[in-house]
């Protein structure tokens, strides 16, 4: 894709361009062309064809994730997450092909690139993957943490804690960190739950049924999960951590109709 559309030597020179380097506002800006380069370039007539007849013999008539996995996240002291862009709700050939490309180009998001240069990532060396997932309409969802990322004192009381953060709906405002969220900690030795924040949303976000998502307004109670259903996640949490022997873990999932559903589990970096 990017030698038939030529931007591999357009990223070439967009790398050794001094003013990008230098001007923050100019390498901003920059970064944007390049991703609507992306946007418009031709996605291989044999390489879609082949994704099209996976989704359809797969995913036929539902809508599916387009998620990103680079080879820059899940590094020692670098986990990357929440800076590449995963694409909702999918549905149909056109959507799936500009979802794929949006993901592709979302290397050059500029949070992805401060972040890289920050820890003296080579941006030449990374590398996009398209994962692509069937979607869940969740009723909750949100990411949790093998470990209290606030507390990290060595105390009986807080060994084995398990953090959840939660909202109503689609959890990516929670993974972007855009949204406050209900958080709580998982106490097991006390069996219990301390509720940290309540949701201060005033809005959800649900799949649309032309594709992709869209926001409804929300009111009335703001708890998000009941006692029961976070010790159910704390479960599945300790049971991750077990297969990943013993190793923290950051962990993003969804909740539908009684059902837990995992969607990604990665390395917890304190502080990351």
């Amino acid at each position: 894709f990017l030698k038939e559309n030529k931007l591999d030597d357009a990223i070439y020179q967009m790398l050794n361009d001094q003013k990008f380097v230098h001007d923050p506002a100019y390498r901003r800006a920059y970064l944007t062309r390049m991703r609507e380069n992306f946007q418009k370039g031709t996605v291989n007539a044999g390489l879609r064809a082949e994704m099209l007849r996976r989704l359809r013999a797969e995913f036929p008539g539902r809508g599916v994730f387009a998620r990103s996995s680079t080879n820059s996240e899940d590094l020692p002291n670098f986990n990357g997450a929440g800076l590449y862009t995963t694409v909702p709700n999918v549905r149909g050939d056109e959507q799936m092909a500009e979802a794929i490309k949006t993901v592709w180009a979302s290397v050059w998001n500029f949070e992805a690139y401060e972040a890289r240069e920050r820890a003296g990532i080579d941006h030449a060396k990374i590398y996009m993957a398209v994962l692509i997932q069937d979607g869940i309409n969740s009723e909750s969802s949100g990411v949790m943490i093998t470990a209290d990322p606030f507390n990290r004192e060595i105390n009986p009381i807080n060994k084995g804690s398990i953090y959840i953060s939660a909202k109503r709906g689609l959890g990516m405002r929670v993974v972007e960190g855009q949204r406050i969220a209900e958080q709580v900690v998982y106490r097991p030795i006390a069996n219990a739950v301390q509720v940290l924040t309540r949701s201060e949303e005033d809005s959800l976000l649900i799949f649309d049924e032309h594709g992709g998502i869209k926001e409804i307004p929300i009111s009335g109670e703001r708890v998000v999960l009941t006692d029961e259903v976070v010790r159910r996640l704390a479960a599945a949490a300790e049971s991750i951590k077990r297969i990943f022997h013993g190793k923290d873990q950051d962990i993003e999932w969804a909740y539908l109709k009684g059902q837990i559903y995992i969607v990604q589990s990665r390395p917890y970096i304190p502080g990351g």
